[in-house]
């Protein structure tokens, strides 16, 4: 069997970097390798001086060696954190690419035959937007890879529950099997947690029967809730009293997802700010 991978996208933030000690202990857990993606974007230069063609190309390797500097210092600080976390065993490639992110993600995803990308949302120095990961939400949209969205002040202390938000559809099978995949190599412990809206308790119960004879092996915890507000703020309330490391959700269409996402929300805030997200892709 091939070795899994793990794509880490990062700006060198204190924010990726934080992201980064997800991405370490998962590979740990997984025997995966993990893929450093430093990504930069060439300024257009317009080329209106006929006589000095040849500046322009200086001008771009000078940009382009500015960057590498760069980054070859900041692959550094990466190789530190994870010795300093005894994770040094971890085999980190590093790439240095040029284009957009979410472009340059979806090649190396595809050529890489990558399992899991692991971000940081919102970091500071533009790189990722100064909302909620502009480059993240685009790099889930671009991508059918599982994506572990890590904010700012989410702490790795292992991942001991894992929530999976679910409607019980047979397409959502898929990611709880990957998602159990992972939540036994970590040691976590997962909940199926589904919201009620006007529905009879007795046609949910029927279903969780159903999915506990599916998945007859598993440890599963089945969480029904009244929805209060709406399904954001139920989901929220509960990770928050519950102590969550990781909520999984399906992302089957934009307008939930967006909201999840979005910061309007504001008691959101103080969840998307704690809880990192790992976002599964509908079956086709």
């Amino acid at each position: 069997m091939t070795m899994r991978a793990i794509l880490f996208p990062t700006d060198f933030s204190e924010i990726a970097s934080n992201a980064f000690l997800y991405a370490l202990n998962i590979a740990k857990s997984i025997d995966a390798k993990i893929y450093v993606l430093y990504t930069y974007l060439e300024p257009v230069l317009s080329a209106t001086h006929a006589g000095q063609p040849e500046l322009i190309g200086e001008v771009y390797q000078t940009i382009e060696l500015n960057q590498f500097e760069i980054y070859k210092k900041k692959t550094q600080a990466l190789r530190d954190i994870a010795q300093e976390h005894n994770l040094s065993d971890v085999e980190l490639v590093f790439l240095f690419e040029e284009g957009p992110v979410a472009a340059v993600v979806k090649k190396i995803t595809d050529r890489e035959k990558i399992h899991l990308v692991v971000m940081g949302t919102h970091g500071e120095s533009g790189f990722l937007s100064k909302v909620i990961g502009t480059n993240t939400v685009n790099v889930i949209r671009s991508i059918q890879n599982p994506v572990l969205a890590v904010p700012p002040h989410a702490k790795y202390q292992g991942i001991k529950r894992a929530v999976f938000t679910t409607l019980f559809r047979d397409k959502d099978k898929s990611a709880l099997k990957e998602m159990l995949l992972m939540a036994n190599a970590v040691g976590a412990k997962i909940s199926c947690l589904h919201i009620l809206k006007n529905e009879k308790v007795a046609d949910v119960l029927l279903q969780t029967e159903n999915w506990r004879h599916e998945f007859p092996n598993e440890q599963i915890e089945y969480v029904l809730l009244e929805e209060v507000e709406s399904i954001e703020n139920t989901i929220t309330t509960y990770l928050l009293e519950n102590n969550v490391d990781i909520l999984a959700v399906v992302k089957r269409n934009r307008n939930f997802f967006d909201r999840m996402f979005s910061n309007s929300v504001s008691n959101n805030l103080a969840f998307h700010s704690k809880v990192p997200i790992l976002v599964f892709h509908e079956e086709k």
